[in-house]
């Protein structure tokens, strides 16, 4: 049987990663979004470069509850350049008989 040669292990040294610290501001998000009923707050995730993701969430209280139900009401995708919002969303279909696969 032949020796076998043991594999030395090469130690791989971390890379160290920086966090995303851009964030819209906050009244920028709220011109954008507009008023909600029942806001609780708004939040705005990076999701690709200058593109981001707002959910709006809200807070209901009902008689029948113990605790509130939370709820996101509107969700945007957007890119945010230089201090602009563009909403970027696709907005649904107005036609029940249209058919994406076309």
């Amino acid at each position: 049987m032949p020796a076998t040669k043991k594999k030395s292990k090469k130690k791989v040294e971390r890379e160290t990663v920086t966090p995303i610290n851009k964030t819209i501001p906050d009244n920028e998000l709220r011109e954008f979004v507009g008023k909600v009923p029942g806001l609780l707050k708004i939040d705005s995730v990076n999701v690709n470069n200058d593109k981001w993701r707002i959910n709006v969430w809200t807070e209901e209280f009902k008689d029948e509850r113990v605790v509130p139900s939370f709820t996101i009401v509107k969700s945007f995708y957007v890119k945010y350049d230089d201090g602009v919002i563009y909403d970027e969303t696709i907005k649904p279909s107005t036609n029940p008989n249209t058919n994406v696969f076309k």
